[in-house]
């Protein structure tokens, strides 16, 4: 029995995720101009923020999250267009200049790894240091990529059920008037990630909740760190130290994480069941 090449194995996962999460018939250019349009509407509405209500939104957490969002958006923007790119060759039939890969997941170059005229020496070239070497610089940006769509998806749910359930009932009380603003920011970014994740095809495994516990810790600490130096208002009053139940806030806060993190691994789980049954043939993650 052959051993299955762990290249083509590789390529062949490559070439799933490039094609994103729907059939091959809808094109990578959808995923890409989805990312395009959706990181413009939230750079501007980013902007506009910032212009009327000026820099101290950014003591906030839904704008720190608002901010990566809009990163992961340009970002994928960029990655995405690699996509378009190796799915034109491949429609009408062109070689994609030798690189094999996926936008989102990296890319390396064959013209890079050492040439032989024996194929056996090219497959055993294929695990050489220069070909890793290559795939790491190459794939850098694909992981930081699935980083942070991993963040933004806890971070968001922890944001937007924050302010629904527990924020706007507390200011509802007082009579606080919600404005157009304040009510978008707190829901296209949900909209926008949830469309992402129904065209893509990255991965989300339980473990990386690790990277969403640290973008919240972080800024937790930032807070800490600002009221040490700084007499100011405390963003959230839940995070008030001077609060007899600030702990108890605090522990509710990390609890938070799981759920939030929780509920979108399940619409992972039912974006692939409602594709691969939907379209068993030709779904590709």
């Amino acid at each position: 029995m052959v051993a299955e090449n762990p290249n083509k194995k590789h390529q062949q996962l490559c070439m799933r995720m490039k094609l994103g999460a729907l059939p091959e018939r809808n094109s990578p250019c959808m995923a890409h101009g989805f990312r395009v349009v959706a990181f413009i509407v939230l750079l501007v509405l980013l902007v506009i923020n910032a212009v009327v209500d000026g820099g101290s939104i950014f003591y906030y957490y839904t704008q720190w999250t608002f901010t990566s969002i809009t990163i992961y958006f340009g970002l994928g923007s960029l990655l995405s267009i690699n996509g378009c790119y190796q799915h034109h060759k491949k429609a009408t039939g062109d070689k994609v200049d030798n690189v094999d890969g996926d936008a989102e997941q990296g890319m390396y170059d064959a013209s890079a790894l050492p040439q032989s005229s024996n194929p056996s020496d090219q497959v055993k070239s294929l695990g050489a240091p220069e070909e890793v070497l290559v795939r790491q610089q190459a794939g850098i940006w694909g992981y930081i990529f699935q980083i942070i769509f991993q963040i933004n998806a806890g971070a968001v749910m922890l944001t937007d059920c924050v302010f629904w359930f527990i924020i706007v009932p507390f200011l509802t009380i007082k009579d606080y008037n919600l404005n157009f603003l304040i009510v978008i920011m707190h829901s296209i970014n949900a909209v926008f990630l949830i469309g992402d994740t129904a065209l893509n095809c990255l991965r989300f495994p339980w473990f990386r909740i690790g990277y969403f516990c640290l973008w919240t810790a972080t800024y937790v600490i930032f807070q800490w760190i600002v009221h040490a130096c700084i007499n100011l208002w405390w963003p959230y009053p839940f995070l008030d130290l001077s609060s007899s139940y600030a702990p108890l806030w605090y522990l509710a806060v990390a609890l938070l994480q799981i759920p939030c993190y929780g509920i979108f691994a399940l619409l992972m789980k039912l974006k692939h069941y409602v594709l691969s049954t939907r379209y068993p043939d030709s779904y590709q993650c």
